[in-house]
Order: C-alpha cells, then sequence, then structure tokens
C-alpha cells in the first residue's frame, strides 16, 4: 500500500518541506519552532483552525493520550501536544515522511510530547484501552477494511473515549472513464456514502456525538487554494522548480474538480467509545 499511496500528487517527495524552511533561512538540522512549521506542515483543510476545533470538541488536556492515525509531517500531532499538553502517539505508513516527521519533532523540542510510528494502521500493535482520544484528518478513506479499522480504534480507546475526525465521503461515484484516474489521485480505499459513514460508525460500538457536513466548505476552500496557488506559481517555482510545482497544481485541480462536480463530500465527526 506504500508505493500505491504515492500515486496521490500530494504525496511523491517528502523533502519538499525541507527545501520551504531552507527558502526561509533554516537549514537541516536547525531548530524550528511549531509556529513556523504550522505555514508548511498542515496537510488538511484549514490549518491549526481545524485541529483547535477538534482540541475543543474533545476537551483534550495535559498528560491525555492521543492516538492520530495518518499522520503526515507530523503537524496535526505537535500542534496538539503543544497547545493542549497531551501526549501524541502518530501513526504514519509513509518512510519517508514519518522519518522528516521525527525529524522535526526532534528540532522543535517536543519529542517528549509526540511518538512517531512508521506503519501499516491495520498491521500495528496498539494497546488495549490505551487510548482518551482519537483523531485523523484527510487519512481514513485512504484504509482498506473500514470495519476492521474502526474497530480497531474502538479498542484503542478508554471507555468514553473520544474518536475525532475529518474524511471524505462519496456522493456521486465517477463516470467509468474516470475511475483510473480518480483512483490514482485519491488513492480511495474505503470511500463510501454518508449512509455508510454513520452506520458503520455505529455497528463498530461509536456513539456519534456530532458530525457535520463540510462539503460546501471545503468545496469554497479547496477552489480558493487552487488560485491562490496558481496566482503565486512563480514563487513556488523558484523553491521547488517546474516539475515541483505541476505535480501539487495537479492535485490541487483535481482535489477541487471532485468537489466541484459533485464525486465527494467533506465530514467532521466527534464520536465517543
Amino acid at each position: 500500500m506504500t508505493d500505491a499511496i504515492k500515486s496521490m500528487q500530494l504525496y511523491p517527495r517528502a523533502e519538499r518541506l525541507l527545501d520551504d524552511l531552507a527558502a526561509i533561512g533554516i537549514a537541516n538540522g536547525m531548530p524550528v519552532d511549531v509556529e513556523t512549521l504550522n505555514q508548511f506542515d498542515q496537510l488538511h483543510y484549514h490549518g491549526t483552525e481545524a485541529l483547535d476545533v477538534a482540541i475543543d470538541q474533545t476537551g483534550m488536556a495535559a498528560r491525555e493520550q492521543v492516538l492520530e492515525i495518518g499522520s503526515g509531517w507530523g503537524g496535526c500531532a505537535r500542534y496538539l501536544a503543544h497547545r493542549s499538553g497531551a501526549h501524541v502517539t502518530a501513526v504514519e505508513l509513509q518512510e519517508d515522511y514519518n522519518r522528516i516527521a521525527q525529524d522535526l519533532t526532534n528540532r522543535s523540542g517536543l519529542k517528549e510530547g509526540v511518538t512517531h510510528l512508521n506503519a501499516d494502521f491495520l498491521e500495528i500493535a496498539l494497546p488495549r484501552h490505551g487510548f482518551d482520544h482519537a483523531v485523523s484528518w484527510l487519512a481514513l478513506f485512504h484504509i482498506p477494511g473500514r470495519a476492521r479499522y474502526l474497530g480497531k480504534v474502538h479498542d484503542a480507546l478508554k471507555p468514553g473515549g473520544n474518536f475525532y475526525a475529518e474524511d471524505l465521503y462519496l456522493i456521486s461515484p465517477p463516470d467509468k472513464a474516470e475511475q483510473e484516474d480518480f483512483k490514482r489521485h485519491l488513492f480511495p480505499n474505503s470511500l463510501v456514502n454518508i449512509e455508510s459513514y454513520r452506520t458503520t460508525l455505529r455497528e463498530a460500538g461509536f456513539e456519534i456525538t456530532d458530525i457535520t457536513d463540510m462539503t460546501e466548505d471545503w468545496a469554497t476552500f479547496t477552489a480558493t487554494r487552487l488560485e491562490a496557488f496558481r496566482n503565486s506559481r512563480s514563487a513556488y517555482v523558484a523553491v521547488h522548480g517546474t516539475d515541483g510545482y505541476r505535480v501539487i497544481e495537479t492535485f490541487y485541480d483535481k482535489m477541487a474538480g471532485y468537489f466541484a462536480r459533485g464525486l465527494v463530500g467533506g465530514i467532521r465527526f466527534m464520536s465517543r467509545r
């Protein structure tokens, strides 16, 4: 699955974040604060604003244990640990992203607050009832075997623990001519419609306490992001080159199109074990 997810234009070169830091004078190995990293290390929508919502809704607090599924560069994990004082166990499938995440966590002085694990979430051994909260941003739809991974999250949470996530859901399947392109750019291994989303959460033993359809918001966000990225083309090319620009521009264009054409929607939910 690791090789397959690299088909997404968002993921092929994890080192691009290091290039962004170097461009503002922060070379490899130099200390870097969380606030600076937040400008570059958030792969989901609305950056740390979305993370603040999670902290507030879950009541995440110091010394609590948090499991993050699909942690990327570790941006969410570092921010959660920094703001709430909780300890975050950040699980990431891709070795290159996890390696850079660990390095940045060390350089930001948060190695006591975040534990990075490079593993397939379906295969990793987690402590039973070991976490107060489980969180995820735009990663769950990548994981195959929805019932299996939801059961694993349920088992890892303490009784009464919170499962909070933002994810994509399926509104309308792409037509036959677009199916392969859709799979390659989105890597949708458990993309289900919103009714199935609710049902499978309940079947896994979760009580849904809040659920928000983010589709309209994220359609606007992805369209605005694409426009802003294109307007800043010269600055991005100066750091990442023409090929680097083309890769990210393609991904942003695809996502904006999927939302605009009603193929995918967005969901934010809070549930309890």
